[in-house]
């Protein structure tokens, strides 16, 4: 009897192959969304962490302020007056490139004899071109760019772009081409421009102000008495905070847009499900007068009830081998 029931099986799947065709497609189609999607969110995620580790490095506090950011001279009394080695100065922006529309990069001013132990990634780069890093700090309107961005953007060693900053622009000299150790080297720089940080001033129109000062302060009683050493000569327009807080503010941020993409990644697989659902009882409707006969001549009800689910399982596993690949290829397209 379970042969005659599967027999009848197959002749109807190969009656109706559009019918099944598109319950397949609707689960793939679902499914890939899914993937696609879960694949874009780890991909945003891991660029977000690039990203925040490219700017903000090994750095364990950050002092900064509002709008008007933080005045230089602070740096200074730091750094001189107060022997506080392990801190560094930041100057930076979004900007725009003329050569790039659509694209976003960020101009970061660094000072590298202060850089070392934040951004392993500018102490172990090597620099191609005909620049040098004498000339990079010495001459002004100058930037190093990673040299497979160069490439993309066409921009040559020595020639001049131009950056958006709002309303404003500025031209820039590309002094060299920075050749990333790494992988991760790599990933960390392809959005940045990176200038000296009088350079970054100038361009950004922050002369005598900083972004924000990094700092590297241990967990140890001698850390925490710097720590309040240092909040002590703020003035109460600027703060010192942990560098972690940042990135867990912006974490949460990126955290509620990846939850928006896999609810409506699930709304697609529901719809999948539903084609389904609503192909397999429109098959034994159709099939009602055969389902009938079949239990006449003794097949239980619990056979035919195995044989349609084994149907909308045929069905599901090929849409969802389908909707992976699918889903792969979205994802990393």
């Amino acid at each position: 009897m379970g042969q005659i029931a599967r027999r009848s099986s197959r002749r109807y799947l190969f009656r109706h192959p559009w019918q099944m065709l598109l319950a397949v497609v609707g689960i793939a189609l679902g499914v890939a969304v899914v993937v696609a999607i879960d694949l874009a969110n780890q991909s945003a995620g891991n660029a977000f962490a690039l990203s925040m580790e490219s700017v903000s490095g090994k750095a364990t506090h950050q002092i900064s302020g509002g709008p008007a950011g933080v005045p230089d001279s602070l740096y200074r009394r730091l750094r001189l007056q107060e022997g506080i080695r392990d801190s560094a100065p930041i100057v930076q922006s979004y900007v725009t490139l003329e050569e790039a529309p659509g694209r976003t990069f960020m101009l970061l001013g660094v000072d590298l004899f202060a850089e070392r132990p934040f951004r392993d990634y500018l102490s172990g780069l090597g620099l191609s071109g005909s620049g040098s890093i004498g000339t990079f700090m010495t001459e002004p309107g100058t930037a190093l760019m990673l040299a497979q961005t160069a490439a993309e953007l066409g921009i040559e060693t020595g020639e001049r772009f131009t950056v958006h900053i709002g309303s404003r622009q500025q031209s820039l000299k590309l002094i060299g081409l920075l050749e990333a150790a790494d992988r991760r080297s790599r990933n960390a720089l392809e959005g940045l421009l990176i200038c000296d940080i009088a350079s970054a001033q100038e361009v950004l129109d922050m002369n005598g102000r900083l972004s924000r000062i990094d700092l590297i302060i241990p967990e140890t009683d001698a850390g925490k008495a710097q720590l309040a050493r240092i909040e002590a000569l703020l003035p109460p327009d600027l703060r010192v905070e942990s560098a972690g807080s940042r990135s867990q503010i912006m974490s949460q941020m990126t955290r509620a847009f990846s939850l928006n993409l896999t609810a409506l990644s699930l709304l697609a697989l529901i719809v999948g499900m539903f084609l389904i659902y609503n192909t397999m009882t429109f098959s034994v409707v159709q099939r009602r007068a055969l389902i009938g006969l079949m239990r006449a001549i003794g097949i239980t009800r619990r056979e035919i009830f195995r044989l349609i689910i084994g149907e909308a399982a045929l069905l599901g596993i090929a849409g969802t081998l389908l909707g992976l690949g699918l889903g792969i290829l979205l994802g990393k397209g």
